[in-house]
């Protein structure tokens, strides 16, 4: 959370990588933004936000003029990973015994869930010029998605019930 908040500062640019967001700070530091996993009960991994404040971070980025100004808002958002008892979901290729995990958002969270992770799964920063960036865990195990596009950014906050 700490490293997240200086997020509310000026920046100076942001690097994207497959497996992690760092984003460099008018300071000179930087926060490092990855995915962290974590295994529930020896059934599924469950994947979370993770972010980190680096002192020197060996980066430099593209310039992030919409966030250089500082003033910035954060809103996170919280995902859920869960599984179903076997035969509950069906799948086709997918025997009667087995056990189906699903993630998403606690809207989508069925009532037959067996085991529940809640995670915080992404996060916007809002900047005072109106711009947003949302950064969430990605499709593929491990991987972040970063996304700049507006229209994007307004969809996913839809989805997630924010209201501005």
């Amino acid at each position: 959370m700490a490293a997240l908040r200086t997020l509310r500062g000026a920046w100076r640019g942001l690097s994207v990588a497959e497996h992690d967001v760092t984003i460099i700070l008018q300071t000179g530091a930087a926060v490092r933004v990855s995915v962290d996993t974590a295994d529930v009960e020896g059934l599924f991994d469950a994947y979370r936000l993770s972010a980190e404040v680096a002192s020197s971070p060996g980066v430099y980025g593209v310039p992030a003029e919409d966030f250089i100004s500082g003033n910035n808002d954060i809103v996170l958002f919280t995902g859920v990973t869960w599984s179903e008892a076997p035969g509950t979901v069906r799948a086709e290729g997918m025997s009667e015994q087995a056990t189906m995990h699903f993630s998403g958002h606690p809207g989508q969270l069925s009532e037959t869930a067996e085991v529940v992770c809640i995670t915080t799964d992404a996060f916007v920063v809002a900047s005072t010029v109106g711009r947003g960036l949302l950064i969430r865990t990605g499709l593929r195990p491990g991987s972040l998605e970063v996304e700049r596009d507006q229209a994007k950014v307004r969809e996913f906050l839809v989805e997630r019930g924010y209201d501005q």
